[in-house]
């Protein structure tokens, strides 16, 4: 491994440092640098500049990071984690961006591993949806480094992005066989999980005729009309499943509250019944919910989803999970009302008094979510350390705050940013007001933010 001080000699047109083979820094990087494919870079000391990691691309180190990292599919360690602040930003500039969107990746795999705990089984991780919309890359390599092996994903593309960043993971399509060309999955090595004998029978067709023996997850039907085979169509299937390439046998339960505990017996009862069906073959049935309150459903695999970006598991009990995001959006505007004025895209939101509002930049197409009624007392927003009322409806980029109540003019400038979302202000509260779901919430928040993976 050839050792250098600096990358002075790699150094090319703009200042930018190439790192074109595998390389140590035995000291500060202070020039903007890029890791080129298939190399690697161990820095000795702190990271000041910014940092580009490409495919393939590692980076260990050993110091604090301060720098703005892009990771373009490759893996950074940093192994001094309580000092390291910005692992990679994305998205517009932040002095473009509609709004902050924080993602602490320390966070994430906290919450992983605080469900892992609740079962002597492995825990799988959920990166249905973009991860929920947090975003697959940084949250798929943080929880790979820290020792999940199997995702779901919901399609072929997000396999790929998967596999980019855990190139040795079990990864899972939930999408089914339609969520890619067959070659695709082979191409990627993800399983397709299968929900009917005519996919069964498509899956079949390829493996024989590409002589490819990936695998494939089965999804049975438990319960109440989910998508997947009828428990007779899985029992008929049992005795040949080695022929079918089964590795994994999934279902889900209907419902966790005390009136689905009969239907919840009953679909466990089921399941069981299968698995001594289909030997050998792992099994999959308790969702995040499940793992707190189901314990007979952790089977072989328990599956954490929502969970992980904070969203709570447990309804109607204390929140067991970390925070995962914060969000902040900037006043644009200081407006006043006289008691009876209303306000524009307020839905009829009427000041009762003399009132102080700030818009923020923030609406319904940064997937702030629209309450019939408006949400008048029913939720805040942190404006300088003070909760204050959001008021009226979200515009498509607005969002009226009352801020009657601070008195110090400094506090609510132009250009302050403002909390929507942290740890006074969870997802879960946002939800309830807005009669939606932590999980619609997370899944909304849009591109226009400026988002930072940070670790803490």
């Amino acid at each position: 491994m050839a050792i250098v001080a600096t990358l002075s000699e790699q150094k090319a047109a703009g200042g930018l440092s190439f790192v074109a083979r595998s390389s140590d820094i035995n000291a500060t990087v202070i020039d903007d640098t890029v890791v080129q494919k298939n190399c690697s870079l161990h820095i000795r000391g702190n990271l000041l500049a910014s940092l580009t990691i490409e495919p393939g691309a590692k980076v260990v180190v050993e110091g604090s990071v301060e720098g703005r990292i892009v990771n373009k599919g490759g893996r950074l360690l940093v192994n001094n984690k309580a000092h390291a602040s910005c692992i990679t930003a994305v998205g517009p500039a932040e002095d473009e961006a509609r709004g902050i969107l924080k993602i602490d990746l320390t966070a994430v795999v906290s919450n992983w591993e605080r469900l892992a705990k609740f079962s002597t089984v492995e825990c799988a991780a959920g990166l249905e949806g973009n991860a929920y919309g947090c975003g697959i890359e940084p949250i798929a390599g943080a929880l790979a480094r820290n020792g999940c092996k199997t995702f779901f994903v919901s399609d072929i593309p997000e396999a790929r992005r998967v596999r980019a960043v855990a190139q040795s993971a079990t990864i899972y399509v939930l999408g089914g066989l339609y969520s890619g060309p067959r070659d695709a999955f082979a191409d990627v090595n993800a399983c397709p999980v299968i929900y009917s004998p005519i996919e069964m029978a498509e899956w079949d067709l390829f493996t024989g005729s590409h002589g490819w023996s990936g695998g494939c997850a089965l999804h049975v039907d438990t319960g109440k009309n989910r998508r997947g085979l009828s428990v007779e169509e899985a029992v008929a299937f049992a005795p040949s499943f080695r022929n079918h390439g089964v590795t994994l046998l999934i279902s889900r339960l209907d419902g966790l509250d005390k009136a689905a505990k009969a239907s919840n017996d009953r679909q466990i009862g089921l399941f069981n019944e299968l698995r001594r069906l289909y030997k050998g073959v792992s099994a999959s049935m308790a969702d995040a919910a499940a793992i707190f309150v189901e314990p007979k459903a952790h089977c072989d695999l328990i599956r954490a989803d929502t969970a992980l970006y904070g969203v709570n598991p447990a309804s109607g009990a204390n929140n067991p999970m970390l925070p995962v995001i914060e969000l902040y959006a900037r006043i644009v505007q200081i407006i006043r009302l006289s008691a009876g004025e209303t306000i524009a895209d307020g839905n009829g939101w009427t000041a009762k008094r003399p009132t102080r509002l700030a818009l923020v930049s923030a609406g319904y197409a940064d997937g702030y979510p629209r309450c019939e009624g408006g949400y008048d007392k029913k939720l805040h927003a942190i404006v300088g350390g003070r909760p204050c009322p959001v008021v009226g409806q979200p515009s498509m980029d607005l969002l009226a705050i009352d801020v009657t109540e601070i008195p110090d003019p400094a506090v609510v400038r132009h250009g302050n940013l403002v909390t929507l979302i942290g740890p006074q202000t969870s997802i879960d509260e946002l939800a309830v007001a807005s009669k939606s779901t932590g999980c619609e919430v997370l899944n909304h928040l849009g591109d226009r933010f400026h988002r930072i993976y940070h670790v803490t």
